[in-house]
This record gives structure tokens, C-alpha cells and sequence, in this order.
């Protein structure tokens, strides 16, 4: 609720309104009520208070609240899908074979990140793992089979041993491998039993959405044989985290239930819709109308003249020339076009849009596609506009400025798939177009006639190329060697490669 605020705040001024008329309703009572008996007064003495008087100024301030549109939260468009980016950020410390969460933390983690993953469509997951140096194993993918066959090859015991922590390096390699768009939410999903003081420190000054998902207990567990000997401490540091918390940064606990999964997800939601609350590109959503329903309670309690009040405002209200001015003061034009675009009226709801993206998706969807082009090219170029400005000059037909739209979108947003596809029928039906052209000009005779004494129909002796045997050529690129030699590897072999094969510092 820190992004709390008023739509319309100047409406506010309408409270002064309200306590005037609190100051007349509440005023003081006539002289004879402290004269005589308060049944005989209460039966005699005209101009007593009614019980609906006495709320209508409270049912007024709640409605210059509505008015005032408060809101929260941006609203996304209706015909746009939401999606995000989660690197998770695994620490493979020989601590992550403690056993204090069975079968290991190790193991454990790798059933809880799944069951997020499958808890999160729509969202891109890739995988960073650190010890002493950091790797990323799994970039962003939608694919959860691809990701779990990565992930369960991932053991502690692949990674180099080292001296210090690769927390850092770890997640300027989970920020450089997400993409910064308003467009595209980003998280980070730190998965660590043990912080360094100097971790700590360093992650209180990081500006970047993260949060800590902690796996172990504060006595500790027994570590496999080979690691038993080494003097290794597996007890959590409920300190240190519980000061990583107090900074600001979300810790959540692992449990042995599905309930840190809630959490965890409750702390995604937060940071996609801080991060949405700060694009510029969408509309606050404007939550008055839900003060109708503490405005009817109040009715209820002078039910006996709101029956009057209905037959006096409801005429009104449906009058034609007071119609809309009524549904003017109280929902905003792109709140109303909202609403028409919900019950499928997409000509009504284009009329009513003032932002231009969502009034170019109801013309879209009212087939209208020169006016929805019109109002794209005046709404912000972002890569979700400029697919809907490709998709509008699609359907006239216009096939190169769709091949063009679709291309700047792909410039903003390199694999977003969705672009890529519509990319490819374009283009696959302008190649085909331009087949039937140069076939048309063939058929009319329009290309150029060889006379038949310039046609050769033969190479005279030692003409032409010899032909000799492609003898095999060493590859001067020793990765391509490489990855040849991988194809009969194991997944836990690739990555134990990359590890090997790549010690230096990623930058």
C-alpha cells in the first residue's frame, strides 16, 4: 500500500462540503427538549432528527472518497498477458547436504523449486549456482523439463572448491542474463543457508528486487561421510538473517509444508506489482466503486426514506442528457471503456479509451484495424504496442509495414516468440507473394530471352573444376571439438565440464 494515492485528489475538496453539513445536521436541539419529558417532547416537538440525516453526512465523505479515485495498483491492459523473469541464485556450499531437511537441503530445494515453477505460468526461470565462483547453468526458459533436467543434475560436489563467497559475482550474472525492461517484471531468488557479513552488508546497498529463501535449521545436520571430517558448521545464522530481513530484504524460512511456497510467491506478486507501479505506460486502477458497499450499509439504516430517495434520483439518473454527465463524475472514460470492453461492446469501449494502447486493442477487437493502427502509432513504441501495431496492418493486408512492426519489436524484445512467429507468416506470405509476381511475369514474357546460338550446352575438355575427394579439416575452434565430444555426456558431465573448463571471473 506504499503506492497508495488519489486519482483524482482536487475531488478531496468535497470533505469541506461534508463537514458543513455534519456542523447543520448536528446542531444544537431546541430549549424545550430540556424542559420537558423526553417522551412527550419526542411526541410533540417537530423538526427531530431523522435517522438518515444522520448518516448522510458520512455517506457523503465516502462518496467524495470514491470520487477522489483511490488506487494502489496499475492496471494491465485487458488483452495483454502478464510475464516475468525469476533467476533462481542456488549457493552449493558442502553445507547443502546437511540432512536437518530430508533427504537434504540440497534435494529438498530442488522439489520446492519446481513446485514453484509450476505454481508460476508465464514465468521465465533460469538457474545461476555459486560456491566460490558463480556459473549459470540454465538461462531464462519456459520449459519446465528442460529446467528440472539441469537442476537435479546440479550436486554441491561438482563445483570447484575455493576460498571466499561468489554471492556478488553471482547476482551481477543473474542480473546480466534478464533482461531490463518495464515490460518484462524481473526477480531474483537467492537460495543460501550461510551469508558472510560482508554479503550482508553488500546486499542491504543493492537497488534490484530479492529475496532470500533460507533452507536448514539453527542446530545444524550431519553432513554425508565424506564431508563429516571436515569440521564444517551447518547451523543456520538466524542472526545475520533476521538483520538482512530488518534491512528490508524478504527471508522466508524453508518449512516442511507447502506454506514457505505461499510466502514466497505472496513476495513475487509484491515485486511484479512495484515494479508495474512504476511504469509510466499503464493506468492506475481506480478502486472507489468499492466504497459502494459501506455507502449502501449506510443507506440501510434510513431504509424507510431511501425508498423516497430512489424514486426521486433513479428517473434522473436514466434521463439521456444526465446519463452520461452522471457516469462522467463518478467512472472515469477509460474505466467506462473498461467496463465495455469486459462485456464484449469493443466499438462502445474504443469511444470511451483515452490511453491510445487500450483504445487501439477495443478497435482491434471491433475489427476497426485502421483505426486501432492510427491509435497504436500515438500510444508509447514498447514491443507489446508495436505487435499489436504489426498484427493491425496484418489484417489490412499491408505486409511489409507488419514485417516492419514486428522487426522493432524484435529489436526491443529478442525472444519474445510470439513476435517471431507472426514475423515468419508475414514474411513467409510476402516471399510467397512475390513468387506469383515473378511467375506472373514469366507467363507474360517479361523476362529476358537468351538467343539459341548464346545457349552453351557443353564444357570443352579441360573445362570447369576438378573434382577432388573433401578430406575431413581440423576444426581450428576448440569448442566445437568440444561439443562434440559432450553429445554422449551426461547432464551432470556438461556441467562438471563447464566448471572445469571455465574458471576465470565472469565479469
Amino acid at each position: 500500500m506504499s503506492d497508495f494515492h488519489f486519482v483524482y485528489p482536487w475531488r478531496l475538496l468535497g470533505l469541506l462540503l461534508c463537514a458543513l453539513l455534519w456542523f447543520v445536521t448536528t446542531r444544537k436541539r431546541s430549549a424545550w427538549h430540556r424542559i420537558m419529558e423526553k417522551p412527550f417532547a419526542k411526541a410533540l416537538i417537530i423538526g427531530q432528527q431523522k435517522r438518515l440525516t444522520q448518516v448522510l453526512p458520512w455517506l457523503c465523505a465516502l462518496g467524495v472518497f470514491a470520487l477522489a479515485g483511490p488506487t494502489w495498483q496499475r492496471e494491465l491492459p485487458a488483452a495483454l498477458t502478464q510475464q516475468g523473469n525469476m533467476m533462481i541464485v542456488l549457493q552449493q556450499d558442502p553445507a547443502m547436504l546437511a540432512q536437518d531437511l530430508a533427504p537434504s537441503r540440497h534435494q529438498r530445494m530442488q522439489s520446492k523449486i519446481m513446485d514453484l515453477m509450476s505454481r508460476s505460468p508465464g514465468t521465465r526461470f533460469g538457474l545461476v549456482v555459486y560456491n566460490a565462483q558463480a556459473w549459470l547453468t540454465t538461462p531464462l526458459t519456459l520449459d519446465p523439463t528442460f529446467y528440472s533436467l539441469f537442476l537435479h543434475a546440479q550436486t554441491p560436489e561438482l563445483l570447484p572448491q575455493g576460498e571466499g563467497s561468489g554471492l556478488k559475482q553471482a547476482i551481477n550474472l543473474a542480473l546480466k542474463n534478464m533482461p531490463e525492461t518495464p515490460q518484462m517484471p524481473r526477480n531474483i531468488l537467492l537460495v543460501a543457508d550461510t551469508v558472510s557479513p560482508a554479503d550482508a552488508g553488500w546486499l542491504a546497498q543493492l537497488k534490484a528486487p530479492v529475496q532470500i529463501w533460507v533452507p536448514g535449521t539453527a542446530r545444524g545436520g550431519e553432513l554425508p561421510e565424506a564431508y563429516a571430517q571436515r569440521g564444517i558448521d551447518t547451523r543456520l545464522n538466524v542472526e545475520r538473517f533476521s538483520s538482512i530481513r530488518d534491512g528490508g530484504i524478504p527471508v522466508t524460512l524453508v518449512t516442511s509444508d507447502d506454506s514457505d511456497l505461499s510466502v514466497i510467491a505472496s513476495h513475487i506478486q509484491q515485486s511484479v506489482a512495484a515494479q508495474n507501479n512504476a511504469r509510466g505506460d499503464l493506468h492506475w486502477k481506480n478502486s472507489g466503486y468499492l466504497l459502494v458497499i459501506p455507502m449502501l450499509l449506510l443507506l440501510l439504516l434510513g431504509r424507510a426514506q431511501l425508498i423516497c430517495w430512489l424514486i426521486v434520483l433513479v428517473p434522473l439518473l436514466w434521463l439521456p442528457q444526465s446519463q452520461a454527465a452522471w457516469q462522467d463524475a463518478w467512472i472515469s472514460p477509460d474505466m467506462q471503456g473498461q467496463l465495455a470492453f469486459k462485456k464484449g461492446d469493443y466499438q462502445k469501449a474504443a469511444e470511451r479509451f483515452q490511453d491510445p494502447l487500450w483504445q487501439g486493442i477495443a478497435y482491434y477487437r471491433a475489427g476497426d484495424f485502421v483505426s486501432a493502427a492510427s491509435a497504436f502509432r500515438q500510444a508509447p513504441q514498447t514491443a507489446e504496442t508495436l505487435l499489436w501495431t504489426g498484427n493491425s496492418y496484418a489484417q489490412q493486408k499491408q505486409w511489409q509495414q507488419a514485417l516492419n512492426s514486428y522487426d522493432r519489436a524484435l529489436s526491443l524484445r529478442p525472444d519474445w516468440k510470439m513476435a517471431q512467429q507472426n514475423r515468419a507468416r508475414i514474411a513467409s506470405i510476402i516471399m510467397e507473394l512475390r513468387q506469383k509476381e515473378r511467375d506472373r511475369q514469366a507467363a507474360q514474357g517479361k523476362e529476358q530471352d537468351y538467343k539459341p546460338d548464346e545457349i552453351k550446352h557443353d564444357l570443352k575438355k579441360d573445362q570447369g573444376v576438378n573434382q577432388k575427394d573433401i578430406q575431413p579439416v581440423a576444426s581450428s575452434s576448440p569448442q566445437v571439438n568440444q561439443w562434440f565430444e559432450n553429445l554422449n555426456v551426461s547432464p551432470a558431465g556438461l556441467l562438471e565440464n563447464l566448471y572445469r573448463s571455465n574458471t576465470e571471473e565472469t565479469p
